[in-house]
């Protein structure tokens, strides 16, 4: 990994300086990142919110709205489509300072490809692998919170055992495809403070190395 402390730029924009968020549904990461959002210097962003906030009446929006409408997955290249405007809408809004804020991505890339396609936009400092070793403490987790966002169906045994299905076929060799050094491995079968403490232990030496400090 580069000690480079300026930040890269592509032909087409800006390479944002990143971590990714990588576990199992259930294990904690929309909790994690929620957190995580609240602290200066940080910008979280999570493929659902990037979805709800899509334009509908845009070409992607349309696009998107055409494939989730039959319950299929959009395809890769036009959820890296979807990512790029996005990011490049929250540096037009100043939310989101590249200079200053690292960020967190979570739910992508959400396999291979994707993650072929989003290497050269990012520049990637570590990968939190969020692991819990009782999956039906996952399970019970996934149930917990559909029922209680009222989506019903979600909390179904075979949705629940589909998406981790999915996550075990398309997102965990994503674990075996980035370099060794960038994984950190985080327990995430304890309190969510310590999960907290343990990820922060990954990312503050980041930010005191490669970043300016926020402006409080």
């Amino acid at each position: 990994m580069t000690t480079d402390k300026s930040l890269p730029h592509e032909a087409d924009g800006l390479c944002y300086q990143a971590v990714i968020l990588v576990g199992p549904p259930g294990v904690g990461k929309g909790t994690q990142g929620k957190m995580l959002a609240q602290i200066p210097g940080i910008f979280h962003v999570s493929s659902g919110d990037m979805f709800r906030e899509l334009d509908s009446n845009s070409k992607c929006g349309q696009i998107f709205q055409q494939y989730a409408g039959i319950g299929k997955l959009v395809p890769d290249h036009i959820t890296i489509k979807i990512w790029q405007d996005y990011m490049a809408a929250k540096v037009r809004e100043q939310v989101y300072a590249p200079e200053s804020d690292l960020l967190i991505l979570d739910g992508i890339p959400r396999n291979i490809v994707q993650a072929g396609l989003i290497a050269p936009y990012i520049k990637l400092f570590k990968v939190i692998y969020m692991v819990c070793e009782d999956r039906e403490v996952m399970f019970k987790r996934i149930r917990g919170r559909s029922l209680k966002e009222n989506r019903i169906d979600d909390s179904e045994e075979i949705v629940v055992r589909y998406r981790w299905d999915v996550y075990k076929r398309e997102t965990e060799p994503l674990i075996d495809y980035y370099p060794q050094d960038l994984i950190r491995i985080i327990d995430a079968d304890t309190t969510a403070a310590d999960v907290l403490h343990q990820i922060l232990s990954a990312i503050v030496p980041i930010q005191k190395n490669y970043f300016k400090p926020p402006v409080m």
